[in-house]
């Protein structure tokens, strides 16, 4: 055997081992490739699923908010309404064909509170007023020194009426759905 021979085994071993760790170097990359797609692809589908649950969360919150502004539009719109009835109801009050009946019902109903004390109303019922108290009259309603005072105004009586039934009345208007 020849040192050609020699040199020539050496070489094909050389070759054949290069071969060899070429092959196991592309079998490596491959596999450090295809871990690092799974890492990403599996990275990828965490951070899809994070941005849809985000975006789920801020459009539940968006709902939320526009249906709460919508409520206060609403109860707004509601409240403008029953403000508007209770300033009709009080301006038309005294222009009742019955006032001064319902005057003198509520100063008759009263009596024994006013009897042996004064009774004060409004300028414009001052004389009705007068005619059924007689001595008990002691002027306009802004006439007041402190003592006890039974309040039989159209307004005052209102106020407790409408304070007592609003949630009555506002039912009425918008039922409960």
């Amino acid at each position: 055997m020849g040192i050609e021979t020699v040199i020539e085994d050496v070489l094909a071993q050389g070759r054949s081992e290069a071969e060899e760790i070429h092959r196991a170097t592309l079998a490596e990359r491959e596999r450090i490739l295809r871990e690092a797609r799974e890492e990403g692809a599996k990275l990828l589908a965490q951070r899809e699923q994070e941005g849809r649950q985000a975006a789920e969360r801020l459009r539940i919150q968006a709902l939320a908010r526009a249906e709460l502004e919508s409520k206060k539009i609403v109860l707004s719109a509601q409240k403008e309404l029953l403000d508007q009835v209770y300033s009709s109801v009080l301006e038309k009050f005294p222009r009742l064909p019955e006032s001064e009946s319902l005057l003198r019902s509520l100063l008759q109903a009263h009596s024994e509170e006013w009897r042996n004390g004064k009774v004060y109303c409004n300028a414009r019922d001052a004389d009705l007023v007068r005619s059924i108290v007689g001595k008990s009259f002691g002027g306009t309603i802004e006439c007041a020194d402190g003592t006890r005072r039974l309040d039989l105004r159209f307004e005052t009586i209102l106020a407790d009426v409408w304070r007592d039934s609003i949630k009555d009345v506002a039912e009425v208007l918008w039922p409960p759905q």
